[in-house]
């Protein structure tokens, strides 16, 4: 049995051996340093990896994004990168007072020479949310208490690439109108597969919700030949909501039904206690502070057009009296030609 400490310990001989992989597979010209992309996301799926294949007792639960012994609440790069053994304090070593541990050195050859190309892949990939695709389709069934989340998953890593375009690519008003019905489509499978899962019940409505007042922003600078600055940043920080509120919801209650191994305790508190305050209402309060700010960057399908702002040099309509004297009889007079016509009629 694993203590919370030893699965500390476990964990940073299986990080350390990832670094000095990446060394060995840079070393021997199986990718270059600059290719490597190992974030947070990555590095978990090689955790869950190893732990499947060698039976290593990891306690693991199912979190944002996928299976990992932590919540894995973003994507920011690790500080992993590739050392040599000189620099490795336990290479030839376990940190755990068992004889049968893997050292660092083993773990690093587990990734470099068993998992082979696999883990060129996993690091190396440019796109993170398409490759938990293929991690999802290829591991994700061997974990028997999780298989049946396992559509849910490519689902929403299908509609997170639709989202990460939207907010980090800018451009992507470009092609709006595209987005728009990516989206419409990418949601549709993500709350039907919520939707038969009984014990998903709660996260349904938030996901509809959301869809709904997403989509209603992105329909509206659908209709404008450009967005402003701030118009962007508002989008952006709207489809961060799902990451932050919406699909952490979805995936904390998945997590409570995945969760396995000697130490779920010390993992349950905190989702248990993230779950009960999405299901008092919090995720509402999220999705009014999106609807409440909209009209402020004229992204409210209910709000009047903002008033035109004038001249740089005035800030007032500059249009010369003269010619709105001109408008106004030219207006009356084709009112009058019109009236004649139908009485001759």
């Amino acid at each position: 049995m694993l203590t919370s400490g030893d699965e500390e310990s476990l964990l940073a001989d299986i990080k350390e051996g990832i670094q000095y992989a990446l060394f060995l597979g840079k070393e021997r010209g199986r990718f270059a340093e600059e290719d490597i992309r190992l974030d947070k996301i990555r590095l978990n799926k090689l955790q869950y990896i190893v732990n499947e294949d060698r039976d290593l007792g990891l306690s693991f639960g199912w979190y944002k994004y996928g299976p990992a012994p932590e919540d894995v609440t973003s994507d920011h790069n690790t500080t992993l990168m590739p050392a040599p053994g000189s620099e490795i304090s336990h290479l030839e070593e376990s940190r755990l007072p068992t004889r049968d541990s893997l050292s660092t050195e083993e773990f690093a050859y587990y990734f470099i020479s068993e998992l082979g190309e696999e883990f060129d892949k996993i690091v190396t990939a440019e796109n993170t949310k398409e490759y938990l695709e293929v991690f999802y389709a290829k591991y994700a069934p061997r974990d028997r208490y999780a298989a049946r989340y396992t559509d849910l998953y490519i689902a929403s890593a299908r509609l997170q690439q639709t989202l990460d375009k939207i907010k980090d690519d800018g451009s992507w008003h470009e092609d709006s109108t595209h987005y728009y019905y990516e989206l419409e489509k990418r949601f549709t499978p993500v709350i039907n597969e919520v939707a038969k899962h009984e014990e998903l019940e709660h996260t349904t409505e938030p996901l509809r919700e959301y869809q709904k007042v997403l989509t209603s922003v992105i329909a509206e600078a659908d209709a404008m030949e450009e967005l402003s600055s701030g118009q962007d940043a508002f989008i952006s920080n709207a489809v961060r909501k799902f990451y932050s509120t919406i699909w952490d919801f979805v995936a904390q209650e998945v997590s409570l039904k995945t969760m396995r191994g000697d130490n779920v305790d010390s993992l349950r508190p905190s989702v248990e206690a993230t779950v009960k305050t999405y299901r008092g209402g919090s995720w509402v309060d999220e999705l009014d502070s999106i609807r409440d700010r909209r009209g402020n960057f004229d992204l409210d399908p209910d709000r009047e057009p903002s008033e035109p702002q004038g001249n740089s040099e005035t800030g007032e309509q500059s249009i010369d009296e003269s010619l709105l004297n001109a408008v106004s009889r030219t207006g009356v007079e084709a009112i009058k030609r019109a009236e004649r016509e139908v009485t001759q009629e």
